[in-house]
């Protein structure tokens, strides 16, 4: 085989991706291998030819005789022009002058005693440990462990305003995977180097290698092993790469008719097969050797799709073309983009907005704060208002009228319900510590309140009817089981209703562990339940030995009695039937009743109805809990066979969702082929319920690795070992099923995989749909969701069904905000209403397009600088900016300067600020006006106040115009807050 590669620069090598790694793994170091980011973890496994290997390498990997594998983007990422100065090389036996190397430090971003300390010749830094003799450096350890060499980077947060890119401070030939999908940036950043394209992309003489790609297997282990069969009578070197763990175990067992071997480290000897680690694809002959990878083996040859990561966006409701707005004089409006528009010689970017009959309004971005975001889509928009017609502020009042005749009703009910004689339960100081020593966790702030909400309903002396909501697996059940402890102390007995078998089972586990060792006998009636064992159960009820029965709709049934029955628990009513609901109002009306919800209550609308409907919400994760990661991609067989390994390697389980009972068994038969590794189990709502229980059951105890379903899953079902879903045909699935659906895993502290797939070409309304469920990755953001889902449901169980209409035609913020209003005045509260900042300077501030490329990324940016509620949050902005464009240019600097200017105004209650030829003016509400005279005369610039209007003029004079807002903040700072 060629081992001299300089022949090939220059030119276009058409190869299978393993052969492509073979090749650059002989490359003499250093040397560089670029790949889009969703390709470049097919080289991680690099190490397997033998060679030294950095992905994605920093300034640790300066000076390493090495290759390195870097994706498009990290190679264009800002970079040190001078790395050396911003790392720090530790060698033992080196010398180390104690004030450079504190100098050294500082630089850094290292402060003594805040991040490491001196003791005598000892130097501590995190889990870095320096011990000198004299200035030499005698020992070096790293977490304990003993190292001859350590390279310090800089603190984090402290590397920004780098103006070099990376790939300039890597030397060596450059092979490009893809290079069709290499950035334009990147060209002239490569010239004078020796670079060979893997892959077609650009103009470039190909060269033929003489090998033979191989076709893929698609599971078939009989053309395989015929084919290994002829390789190794032919005295060839077979490798195969295997990605996985549990597939390397399959195949030992399969294939060792031809006595593989296992080595960790390529070649193989002649004429035999092995098998090394390494999840390369593709396969080829070549020469006398032969290179296969567990995707040949296992995958159909699709054309792999670029993989989306859902971004985890803190701000999911972040600006991009497209959404509906709703301006606060002219209505609902869509946004279509920005435009640059200079006024008075001041630059600025304006939001355009499009309105019924084609009426376009035309915004500064800095008025963002005034808008609200609709949560339409454009699969189902919102009826657009029309500029200058007054329809919007006619919608608004007629919902007014409608809301004050709902909160006076509701205000009644909240009446009604105070005097509605009841019984109490009051605190049992000896009995009600002995289940909270159970709980193996600390309560979270949310679940504690709604603990403390609950058990005060089951003190007062009238009938709980309390609602608490919150996302899957945040500890609802933990705050059911304290309130039932609390009445059965007082010996009472408690039902708890449930929609589904498995989910009385795995209650029944719970409520049974946590009550072990106390006298209290927990029963579960469903239909798994033996008839003895049923017939003993409903008599305990009737004698009060039983007092607790967890069951489904069998306990609403009419030979279900109860001796003494205080509290009953319904989890997920709206999953019940319209009789089986009427005989919950029956059973309610003389006891405590405690709703539990998965399907959150948007936050505006649950302030709203504090005080008037009981309600708690817990909306914070448990500790350790981490956001679901969520992957948007075209179905891929080869990523689908990754996604269950990897989580099956790592003790998990998975489901797999194909929603067309129809096909089901075919997909079972293709996944058979596909993962041979897993034992799979099917489930699917036309199969008789006692077997989808079953089988339910047998996939939470360990029986299948994996669960083929349809959408039957999306409730009722919490096993915590499932850790990733992939998703068939995302594209036609509903936003609030698709977040169900995804809450099926994640319930372990372990990190959560959601795949969802979609065909190559979509429509503009699923694509943001997936998009936006992909960009939801934090946890409890399910309240987002809920806004919408409310909109499109109606708000019946809550506020009762005549107000849907009025919530589709404002929204329901909007609406929410109008209810608010509408009690706050039956309360006789007054509203302090904070009002909107106008900030009129001319000054060119905007995010340029040069510096923040993309339309979708600028309105992203500017959305989240409008949501900024402390100077705190804006630097953080600023420091992400800085991190990923570069250095601010002036008119950025301005554009945040006056974002840091209006918050500062709003805290000190200002109305206006703008200026004159000669003064910057700030208009205050009232006179007189709390500020310190004798710092203000301090200034370095005149500064006098107003009475008409109350404020204050501050003179121009020696100033330019981009100090105008750090003028105005320096003089607001020496008002009193509001």
């Amino acid at each position: 085989m060629e081992t001299a590669l300089e022949r090939f620069y220059g030119h276009r090598l058409a190869l299978p991706q393993v052969v492509a790694a073979r090749l650059f793994a002989q490359e003499r170091p250093p040397a560089v291998l670029l790949a889009p980011e969703e390709r470049k973890g097919r080289y991680r496994d690099l190490s397997a030819f033998g060679v030294p290997v950095y992905a994605s390498p920093g300034l640790e990997a300066l000076e390493e005789r090495a290759l390195f594998v870097l994706s498009y983007e990290e190679a264009l990422a800002p970079f040190p022009e001078d790395p050396g100065a911003w790392r720090l090389v530790l060698e033992v036996g080196r010398s180390y002058p104690r004030g450079e190397l504190l100098d050294r430090l500082l630089r850094l971003g290292y402060a003594r005693d805040e991040d490491y300390r001196v003791l005598g010749e000892v130097l501590e830094l995190s889990e870095v440990r320096l011990e000198f003799y004299g200035e030499e450096l005698e020992r070096l350890l790293v977490g304990g462990e003993a190292r001859r060499r350590h390279v310090l980077l800089p603190k984090p947060g402290k590397a920004e305003g780098f103006t070099s890119r990376k790939i300039l401070h890597f030397p060596g030939p450059v092979y490009l995977d893809t290079p069709a999908l290499a950035p334009k940036e990147l060209w002239p950043l490569l010239e004078g180097r020796p670079w060979v394209a893997l892959g077609a992309g650009v103009e470039l003489p190909p060269v033929d290698l003489g090998l033979k790609p191989l076709p893929p297997y698609r599971g078939s282990l009989k053309a395989l092993e015929r084919d290994l069969g002829r390789w190794l009578s032919e005295r060839k070197r077979v490798h195969l790469f295997v990605a996985h763990a549990r597939t390397l175990e399959y195949l030992k067992g399969r294939l060792a008719p031809f006595s593989p071997l296992v080595l960790e480290r390529y070649p193989a000897p002649q004429g035999r097969l092995a098998l090394l680690p390494g999840g390369f694809e593709g396969g080829a002959e070549w020469g006398e050797e032969v290179f296969l990878t567990e995707a040949l083996v296992f995958a159909t040859g699709a054309v792999r799709g670029r993989l989306r990561v859902g971004e985890g966006l803190t701000d999911p409701g972040a600006l991009s073309p497209g959404d509906f707005l709703i301006h606060p004089d002219h209505g609902i409006g869509q946004y279509l983009g920005l435009e640059t528009r200079e006024v008075l010689g001041a630059r600025r970017d304006y939001l355009v907005l499009r309105y019924r009959g084609e009426g376009r309004l035309y915004l500064p971005v800095e008025q963002l704060p005034l808008l609200r975001r609709h949560p339409g889509t454009t699969d189902d928009p919102p009826e657009l208002s029309s500029l200058g017609k007054n329809e919007w502020q006619k919608a608004k009042e007629r919902a007014r009228k409608d809301v004050e005749e709902l909160a006076g009703r509701l205000l009644v009910l909240q009446a009604k319900r105070q005097a509605t004689p009841g019984r109490a339960f009051p605190p049992l100081p000896e009995w009600d510590p002995l289940v909270e020593g159970g709980f193996p966790y600390e309560l979270t702030p949310d679940q504690k309140r709604a603990l403390e909400e609950v058990l005060r309903d089951l003190e007062a002396p009238h009938p709980m009817d309390r609602l608490v909501s919150g996302d899957v697996g945040f500890g609802k059940t933990e705050v059911a089981l304290r309130a039932a402890h609390r009445v059965v102390g007082h010996g009472a007995q408690v039902a708890f209703l449930v929609p589904t078998t498995l989910l009385a089972e795995q209650h029944g586990k719970t409520f049974r562990e946590r009550f072990q060792g106390l006298p209290v006998r927990v029963a579960v009636l469903s239909r798994f339940t033996p008839p003895k064992e049923e017939e003993a159960i409903l008599k305990g009820l009737v004698e009060g030995t039983v007092d607790i029965v967890i069951g489904t709709h069998r306990l609403l049934q009419p030979d279900v009695a109860f001796k003494d029955l205080g509290l009953l628990i319904v989890d997920e009513e709206h999953r019940f039937g319209v009789a089986q609901k009427e005989r919950i109002r029956e059973l309610k009306a003389q006891v405590d009743t405690l709703y539990l919800s998965a399907t959150p209550i948007p936050r505006t609308l649950y302030s709203a109805l504090v005080g008037l409907k009981d309600l708690s919400s817990i909306q914070t994760p448990p500790p350790g809990r981490k956001p679901i990661r969520t992957f948007l991609a075209p179905y891929d067989p080869l990523l689908v066979r990754e996604a269950i390994l990897f989580e099956l390697e790592r003790g998990g389980k998975a489901f797999y969702v194909h929603d067309r009972v129809a096909s089901i068994e075919g997909r079972r038969r293709y996944l058979e082929v596909l993962v041979p590794e897993t034992r799979i189990g099917v489930v699917h709502g036309q199969m008789p319920e006692g077997l989808i229980e079953e089988t339910m059951l047998l996939f939470a105890e360990g029986a299948y690795d994996l669960l083929l379903a349809t959408t039957i899953i999306e409730a009722g079902l919490d096993i915590p070992e499932a850790g990733t879903i992939l998703i068939e045909r995302a594209d036609r699935l509903g936003l609030a099923t698709l977040y169900q659906l995804r809450g099926r895993v994640g319930r372990r502290e372990q990190e959560a995989y959601a795949y969802l797939f979609h065909p190559a070409r979509l429509t503009e309304a699923a694509e943001k749909r997936l998009h936006a469920i992909a960009d939801l990755s934090d946890l409890g953001s399910g309240h987002l969701l809920a806004e919408k889902d409310m909109e499109i449901r109606g708000v019946g169980n809550l506020l009762g069904p005549e107000q849907h209409g009025h919530i589709r035609a404002l929204s329901l913020e909007v609406y929410t905000e109008l209810l608010e209003e509408a009690i706050r005045k039956l309360k006789g509260e007054a509203r302090e209403e904070r009002p909107h900042v106008t900030v009129d300077l001319a000054l060119s501030a905007r995010l340029p397009a040069e510096y923040v490329p993309g339309l979708e990324a600028r309105s992203r940016y500017y959305s989240r600088f409008a949501e900024a509620r402390s100077l705190a949050e804006v630097s953080r902005l600023v420091r992400e900016l800085k991190e990923r464009y570069g250095p601010l240019p002036e008119e950025a600097e301005n554009f945040v300067n006056l974002t840091r200017l209006r918050l500062v105004a709003q805290r000190k209650g200002v109305l206006s600020l703008t200026e004159d030829l000669t003064h910057l003016m700030a208009v205050f509400p009232r006179w007189p006006l709390d500020y310190d005279a004798r710092a203000l005369k301090a200034l370095p610039f005149r500064v006098e106040l107003t009475q008409y209007p109350p404020g204050f003029r501050l003179e121009k004079k020696a100033l330019r115009p981009r100090d105008y807002p750090e003028a105005l903040m320096q003089a607001l700072y020496l008002f009193a807050d509001s």
